[in-house]
């Protein structure tokens, strides 16, 4: 049993318009950018890159990255 159908109504009827995307449609965005002014081919660019660095450090043996970590300190960190 359902205490409010009117109420129970309102809110289908606005989940409805989130599943259908009724806002984004009906106020299209005129440049495909994110809140902070950068591109989808941007953040995909820089999502590759790290990407591929990662997977360069992940073809490095264990013993070469520890050898790496602990030879390449930096002067600031002693």
């Amino acid at each position: 049993q359902i205490s409010d159908p009117e109420a129970c109504d309102q809110m289908y009827e606005s989940l409805v318009r989130i599943h259908t995307n009724f806002y984004k449609n009906k106020y299209p965005r005129l440049k495909d950018t994110t809140f902070t002014g950068v591109t989808v081919e941007n953040c995909r660019t820089v999502l590759a890159t790290d990407i591929l660095k990662q997977m360069e450090d992940r073809k490095k043996g264990t013993w070469k990255r520890l050898r790496e970590k602990f030879s390449a300190k930096k002067p600031e960190e002693d």
